[in-house]
């Protein structure tokens, strides 16, 4: 069956929608390095508190951040993760996802604290 219509176009009835991201092949230059910023600052910031304090401070340091990403509210409540910004430096810098990409803050979604619990307690 040929899912291309007269014009060499594929036919979205029968193909569904694709998405534009995934037929693009490359982004923008700074798009990789926006994405790792987090990352690349964290091992920026353990090299030099290695080499300033010992070894000790980064394992410290590690070891509080793993501690702060297991920490969170009840599953129909949402998180602010302001322990994780405060360890990593971050909880004063205004960023794009502070604004616009917050969809807990701005969610319309209500969610039953009993199921949600249920859920959460199956998982574990």
């Amino acid at each position: 069956m040929d899912t291309s219509s007269y014009t060499g176009l594929p036919n979205k009835l029968c193909q569904g929608l694709a998405s534009v991201k995934s037929t693009l092949t490359t982004g923008h230059i700074l798009e990789k390095s926006e994405i790792t910023h987090v990352d690349t600052r964290d091992k920026f910031h353990h090299h030099m508190a290695r080499s300033v304090l010992g070894i000790q401070a980064p394992l410290k340091l590690q070891t509080e951040l793993q501690i702060a990403k297991k920490i969170g509210r009840l599953p129909c409540l949402p998180s602010s993760r302001l322990m994780l910004d405060v360890l990593r430096g971050t909880n004063e810098d205004i960023s794009f996802d502070d604004i616009l990409n917050n969809p807990r803050e701005f969610g319309e979604i209500q969610v039953d604290p009993h199921l949600a619990m249920d859920k959460h307690d199956r998982l574990f």
